[in-house]
């Protein structure tokens, strides 16, 4: 047998006897199936959420910024952020995670204040998660890395300032969710030493088997079962082809194997916010119409929902 095949078959053992090992109730959990506005970022927003509700969506990641205009950022006003909640209301979605801490910087100058004002954005929306990822591990992706001397006062600075970051996020009641995103959370093995490092409820991991692939090239990841306890939110992407290959296919046309992610962390008791984040394959989706998201936003829907299905079964 190929070692690769005999992986997965190790995996999925391990997934089924994690499931097996709780109770129904935790075995089923199916978390919150969403989708990334991001998706139609050269779009209005009433176009991505007119898309995103008509596919089967009830949860919704917003994006910063729509057609060249913020949306959803901390500096938006009263009646805006007003404005935003009575449009979600009427489109019949719930936001359940923010990007938020993609954009600011802990470890730099004015990254914390950046941060704490996207988790004081994400308790005033009522949103439970925000997804970010540690400093970026690269001078040049993707074949070179940081010096490693250099590499270590950026970890040591980023640290100090996310156990500041954590103790606000439990003050307005929001997790942290770090996903892999090279560094120190390039994989499972890799973001275990974070929740470790950092123990909290309000620091916690963001599954994204896609960036493992494309920025590790690993799938699936074997450390996953031991990782799946501390996942709170997941970022859903596929992805085909080796490390650093660009191409995000609709999730079920790539290579991720869906099904066991989803039995591996449902038998952990997940069931938090998940998002649908790329559907564009090779083609740029800022040139994309918007019909033809609406079009792959709806297949990744239906896959999804099914992969579920079979998973909580």
């Amino acid at each position: 047998m190929e070692r690769n095949v005999s992986r997965r078959t190790l995996l999925a053992s391990a997934a089924g006897v994690a499931a097996g090992a709780l109770p129904a109730t935790a075995a089923a959990g199916r978390g919150q199936l969403g989708c990334m506005t991001m998706l139609y970022r050269a779009h209005p927003l009433d176009t991505a959420l007119h898309g995103i509700k008509k596919a089967g969506f009830q949860y919704v990641v917003p994006a910063r910024a729509h057609a060249d205009k913020e949306v959803f950022a901390p500096a938006m006003s009263s009646a805006a952020r007003a404005e935003l909640k009575a449009k979600l209301k009427d489109h019949g979605l719930t936001a359940n995670m923010s990007l938020g801490g993609f954009g600011p910087e802990l470890g730099k100058s004015g990254g914390l204040e950046k941060y704490i004002a996207e988790l004081d954005l994400c308790a005033d929306f009522g949103i439970p998660v925000i997804v970010g990822g540690g400093p970026w591990h690269f001078q040049k992706w993707p074949n070179l890395p940081k010096r490693d001397r250099d590499w270590q006062k950026e970890v040591a600075a980023f640290y100090n300032d996310l156990e500041k970051a954590v103790r606000h996020a439990g003050s307005v009641k929001v997790t942290i969710t770090l996903k892999p995103h090279t560094g120190i959370t390039a994989r499972a093995k890799e973001c275990m030493e974070v929740v470790k490092r950092l123990p909290s409820e309000w620091l916690k991991i963001c599954w994204d088997a896609g960036n493992v692939s494309f920025y590790e090239g690993i799938y699936p990841d074997p450390d996953l079962p031991d990782l799946a306890p501390h996942v709170k939110a997941v970022c859903i992407k596929d992805h085909q082809g080796g490390r650093a290959e660009g191409n995000f296919p609709v999730p079920g046309k790539g290579q991720i194997d869906h099904d066991m992610m989803f039995r591996t962390l449902f038998g952990a008791g997940f069931s938090g916010p998940m998002g649908v984040e790329k559907v564009e394959g090779r083609d740029n989706v800022m040139k994309m119409p918007a019909a033809q998201i609406d079009e792959r936003v709806a297949q990744a829907y239906s896959f999804l929902t099914s992969a579920i299905e079979r998973a909580s079964s």
